[in-house]
């Protein structure tokens, strides 16, 4: 009887494990990740994606995601991406001293295995979720094509998914080099947009109409796109008449994609 009573405790405890972590930093090989818990984490976990040089705690601290994802019930996971525009690899003419910020396949071979061994986090099945802003919405959608069905959902806010309608941007030449020379890279596998085939999950997509840093046609013509290849999956596409690139616009979608990330997780999954 003794022996029953300690493996019910043992087992009490290990399945409530997940709710008595804290919030805490860790490095993981060189990049620092916040991990940040709710009481009982009920809903699931988000992968937070940060925009161009925007600190991890930036969206934390200049909107009310991550307090009303908390709230609400769900683990969040805050890597430094700092100016990664999320490629799959480096090259010769990436810039050397943009050489040293966290890529995709630090993403998916490196950050997710962790999370997996060390927090429980991200296994398949679970309810996993992406969330991104800027060049991070560019993260969500290339995160999203480069990992099948292990997120449930995404939200990608005022993102750039088709480079090539942008040839002569900046951050695209400085890791990919310049458009006329290397378009294999720019139409290859981190061209959200030309790829969209290996999207699984639905995403909630939005963008300002006064949006002056990435034009407003990249989340439009990304949207129709996809809601195309398939009209049931549960594409979701909001737009903003008065609103411009800034955190003004991507707070007053938080509600909306919270409640975009609850009823996606009600979904089953696909066979």
């Amino acid at each position: 009887m003794i022996r029953n009573f300690i493996l019910t405790i043992l087992l009490i405890l290990i399945q409530n494990i997940g709710n008595a972590q804290h919030d805490t930093t860790i490095l993981i090989g060189t990049v620092p990740v916040d991990f940040r818990f709710p009481a009982t984490v009920s809903c699931g976990t988000i992968l937070v994606l940060p925009g161009w040089n925007f600190s991890k705690t930036n969206v934390c601290e200049r909107s009310e995601f991550c307090s009303s994802a908390k709230e609400r019930g769900y683990a969040l996971v805050l890597p430094e991406m700092l100016k990664s525009v999320y490629s799959s690899e480096l090259y010769k003419e990436t810039r050397a001293d943009w050489r040293r910020y966290p890529t995709l396949r630090w993403i998916t071979d490196t950050l997710i295995p962790y999370c997996r061994l060390h927090f429980g986090l991200f296994n398949r099945g679970d309810k996993n979720f992406l969330y991104g802003i800027s060049t991070g919405a560019r993260g969500v959608a290339l995160v999203a094509e480069n990992t099948g069905d292990l997120f449930m959902a995404g939200a990608a806010l005022s993102g750039d998914y088709d480079q090539t309608a942008m040839p002569d941007d900046k951050l695209m030449t400085g890791y990919y080099g310049p458009y006329q020379q290397f378009s294999d890279r720019w139409e290859g596998k981190d061209n959200p947009f030309l790829h969209s085939d290996r999207l699984k999950i639905p995403l909630f997509l939005a963008h300002g109409k006064k949006d002056a840093v990435v034009p407003c046609s990249q989340t439009t013509a990304f949207y129709n796109k996809i809601a195309a290849e398939n009209p049931v999956r549960g594409q979701i596409l909001q737009l903003s008449d008065t609103c411009g690139h800034n955190y003004a616009f991507w707070n007053s979608c938080t509600r909306q994609v919270l409640n975009f990330f609850r009823k996606s997780g009600k979904r089953s999954r696909p066979e």
